[in-house]
């Protein structure tokens, strides 16, 4: 074995480029989006995301506690959700421990770029957390654990986190919280107004430091403001939201918006509470909107698309739906190598030998295809191998001819793979007509 002692000038450069690695790392963070011309966020409520391994935590008995099976049944339910809106940066509420999301990640959403963000939170009580499932590594991540007041209240967030990034040019801080429950109760407007106050003081700290904000959660609270209030005029019992989106200062320069407010109000709904314990959904008092997604005004001209879908059944998975938020990030240039450009779900005849998909090169070197596939939800695949070599700027069609994947024609989630397993691209679609082609960005 060679000794590096014996050239002690090659040793010093090495540890300086080692240095400079780790430091370089730590300043940018790694950034697994297939995409870089756009940056998706979600919140999800996933109640109760348990793994079932013994000794569980909290006190709250719920029908997949104790069970592994069964817990790993919701948490696939969850994952499904997810790979549905295919966010880059995921808020997730209403988690066990870090050991419940890493089996999340690892089993459920494996190639799919992400890393779990977790700092334990304070809850013993129900044992609930938050986390973070991202494909951008941050900058910083923890949680808050001093007190706000509101009153004669003084109070902590006991499930909060925040994480900073830069994003091309643009440094963004993000906060995911979950405030106490029960909306309309008058005796817990005082500790969720204070609950707030530290919210503002820590979001005050990350805006002086040059970050524009999102904040995002279960706020367990309404949003008063015209415009942005929920499908029944939900009206709130404290002023939590005016106060996290004016942050307190009375400065327009900090204000944040609701997301919501660029939602149908028909379809502005993300939780189900059955009032009256009989499994039926009563929308026109049972579906309110209590999970938010607060943007800083200097991110307002960058959303692409705020969607709350329903796609789930909130007795059966989880009481909450997700609230997601797409942004275009005008300062990134496309760094991938292969993009979905296009999909005909729903050819003229047999849906079986016509469907078809078209991939483009956007790298600057010819690409090899073998091994390459695409996957939909369902885990089934077309393999792109047969395409071949595929040259910068160039695009392919490939047309199904019996390969097990179907391309459904009331919408679904394509993922392209490479032969490492990794999602390089991804392009959700909703319900097409018969011969309607689904071009990338409609």
């Amino acid at each position: 074995m060679k000794s590096f002692v014996r050239n002690p000038f090659r040793l010093v450069c090495l540890l300086i480029a080692a240095a400079f690695l780790v430091m370089v790392t730590s300043v940018f963070g790694a950034d697994r989006r297939p995409n870089k011309a756009t940056l998706t966020i979600m919140t999800l409520n996933t109640e109760f995301m348990w793994d079932g391994v013994e000794p569980e935590e909290g006190q709250p008995n719920f029908d997949w506690k104790h069970s592994e099976t069964e817990a790993a049944e919701h948490m696939a339910e969850i994952a499904e959700i997810i790979r549905a809106g295919n966010p880059d940066i995921v808020n997730l509420v209403e988690v066990e421990n870090k050991q419940a999301v890493d089996k999340l990640n690892a089993d459920y959403l494996a190639g799919r770029g992400y890393q779990v963000y977790f700092k334990k939170g304070k809850d013993t009580y129900t044992g609930q957390d938050v986390a973070l499932l991202t494909r951008i590594d941050p900058l910083v991540f923890d949680r808050d654990d001093g007190k706000g007041q509101s009153g004669n209240v003084v109070k902590g967030v006991s499930k909060n986190l925040y994480a900073t990034f830069t994003i091309g040019n643009t440094k963004i801080a993000i906060i995911g919280l979950h405030f106490l429950a029960f909306p309309n109760a008058e005796y817990r407007r005082l500790p969720r107004e204070a609950q707030a106050d530290l919210i503002c003081k820590r979001a005050k700290k990350l805006f002086d430091d040059g970050y524009l904000l999102i904040i995002l959660g279960d706020f367990n609270d309404y949003d008063g403001e015209e415009g942005n209030r929920d499908h029944i005029d939900s009206m709130p019992v404290t002023n939590v939201l005016s106060m996290i989106k004016q942050l307190g200062t009375g400065t327009p320069g900090d204000d944040l918006f609701n997301a919501a407010q660029l939602v149908p109000k028909a379809s502005r709904y993300t939780a189900f509470w059955d009032q009256n314990h009989n499994e039926h959904i009563e929308a026109d008092r049972e579906l309110t909107s209590i999970d938010h997604i607060l943007i800083a005004n200097g991110l307002r001209e960058r959303v692409e698309l705020v969607d709350i879908p329903h796609n789930h059944d909130p007795r059966a998975v989880t009481d909450h739906f997700p609230v997601v938020v797409r942004l275009r990030c005008e300062d990134e240039t496309q760094t991938g190598t292969l993009l979905i450009v296009a999909l005909l779900p729903n050819p003229p005849g047999k849906d079986i030998d016509k469907e078809t998909a078209t991939i483009r090169n956007v790298s600057q070197q010819a690409i090899n295809l073998n091994g390459w596939k695409l996957r939909d939800l369902s885990g089934k695949t077309w393999s792109l191998s047969s395409l071949g070599m595929i040259q910068p700027g160039a695009e392919k069609t490939i047309t199904r001819h019996g390969q097990p994947m179907s391309l459904n024609n009331d919408g679904d989630t394509i993922d392209l793979i490479d032969p490492d397993g990794d999602v390089v691209d991804s392009v959700t679609y909703g319900p097409v007509d018969e011969d309607e082609v689904v071009i990338r960005g409609n």
